[in-house]
């Protein structure tokens, strides 16, 4: 169950991320390039960030 949990909100956080940073594109195809690069790093940080808030969710409050 805590691992449905956890894949349901970092679904949406790739989603939104993804959404955002696609709809902010500009200057063409190295436009496409610099925001694709920005929103696999601000995925890969938010994905730690929500992982490090569920872990301690998980350990402190439901342990």
């Amino acid at each position: 169950m805590q691992g449905m949990l956890k894949t349901f909100f970092f679904a949406i956080a790739i989603a939104l991320i993804g959404c955002h940073n696609g709809l902010r594109v500009t200057g063409g195809s190295r436009g496409v390039g610099l925001m694709t690069t920005r929103a696999v790093v601000m995925d890969i940080f938010t994905l730690i960030c929500i992982d490090i808030i569920f872990a301690a969710i998980f350990y402190y409050i439901l342990g």
